[in-house]
C-alpha cells in the first residue's frame, strides 16, 4: 500500500514537471520568435531605406583626383592618355622574347638564399614548373593580338616623348594619380626638401664603416647569435639607402613626400 502511494506521488510530480517544462519551453520559443521577428523587421526596413536612397543619384561636390596630372607642356594623344589613365600598376600583355631565361635567373637567385639542404629539392621543383610553362607557351599561338601590339607601340611613343622632353613619370602621394613632370623640376623638389630639412651632410659614404662596426658587433654577441646564423643578419654588399619622392598634388607647389628604401642598408636584416 505504501509503495503504491509513493508511486502515485512520483507520477504526480513527474506530470507537474512535464507541464512546467512545457510552459517554459513554450515561453522560450515565443521569446525566440519575437526576437527573430524584430530583427527581420529591422533588416527589411534597412533594405527598403537603402533601396530608396540608391534609387536617386545623390548630389555631391566631391572632386576626385585625376588619373593623370600633366605638369609639363607635352601633348599626348587620346590613345596615349587612355593608356596612362590605366595607372602605373597596369601590366602590358606583351611577352618578352627572353622571358624564360629571365624567369630561370630570378628563380635561381631566390634559391641560393635558401638553406643548402633545401636548395636541390626546390631547384628540381622550379625546373619542372618552368618546363611546363615553356611547353604551354609553345602550344599557344605565338602571334600577338591587335590590342597588345597597339598598347606596346603606344607605350614606346610615350617613352620617346618623355625622353626627348627630359620628363619622368612619378606617383602621387594621395590617390592613384600618375604625375608627369620634368626631370629638373623633380630634382629641384628633392633638393628643396633636403635643404629645408634638418639634415646633416657627410663628405664621404659611411656605408663600409657601418658594415664593419655591424660585423664586429655581431661577432661579439656569441651567446645571442649562433655562428651559422651570422650570414642571415648581414647584407653581403650593402649600399646607402635610396630615396624617391611622391608628388603631393594636393598641396601648393606640389612638394614631395620622401620614401626611403632601406633594404640594402647594412643593418636592415638585423633590424
Amino acid at each position: 500500500m505504501l509503495n503504491r502511494e509513493l508511486y502515485r506521488r512520483h507520477l504526480q510530480v513527474a506530470q507537474e514537471w512535464g507541464r512546467w517544462w512545457d510552459v517554459i519551453h513554450e515561453s522560450i520559443l515565443q521569446k525566440i520568435n519575437t526576437e527573430m521577428e524584430r530583427k527581420y523587421k529591422i533588416m527589411d526596413d534597412k533594405i527598403k531605406r537603402l533601396t530608396q536612397n540608391q534609387a536617386h543619384k545623390p548630389k555631391t561636390d566631391i572632386n576626385f583626383y585625376p588619373r593623370v596630372v600633366n605638369n609639363t607642356s607635352i601633348k599626348f594623344s587620346d590613345e596615349e592618355m587612355e593608356l596612362l589613365n590605366k595607372g602605373l600598376k597596369y601590366n602590358l600583355g606583351i611577352i618578352q622574347k627572353r622571358w624564360i631565361n629571365n624567369l630561370a635567373t630570378v628563380a635561381e637567385t631566390a634559391i641560393t638564399m635558401l638553406p643548402p639542404g633545401e636548395q636541390d629539392y626546390i631547384r628540381h621543383q622550379v625546373a619542372k614548373n618552368i618546363t611546363r610553362l615553356h611547353q604551354q607557351q609553345g602550344q599557344q599561338t605565338t602571334y600577338r593580338n591587335t590590342k597588345e601590339k597597339r598598347e606596346d607601340k603606344t607605350a614606346k611613343l610615350i617613352k620617346d616623348k618623355l625622353r626627348k622632353n627630359k620628363a619622368i613619370v612619378a606617383k602621387a602621394d594621395k590617390g592613384n594619380s600618375t604625375v608627369i613632370l620634368y626631370s629638373d623640376d623633380y630634382t629641384q623638389k628633392v633638393n628643396d626638401f633636403i635643404s629645408c630639412g634638418n639634415f646633416t651632410t657627410v663628405n664621404a659614404d659611411i656605408t663600409k664603416t657601418l658594415q664593419t662596426e655591424l660585423r664586429d658587433t655581431i661577432n661579439e654577441c656569441r651567446s645571442v647569435i649562433q655562428k651559422g646564423d651570422k650570414w642571415k643578419l648581414m647584407n653581403i654588399s650593402p649600399t646607402a639607402p635610396t630615396m624617391r619622392g611622391l608628388i603631393k598634388v594636393h598641396k601648393e607647389d606640389t612638394p614631395i613626400r620622401p620614401v626611403v628604401n632601406w633594404r640594402n642598408a647594412p643593418g636592415y636584416k638585423l633590424a
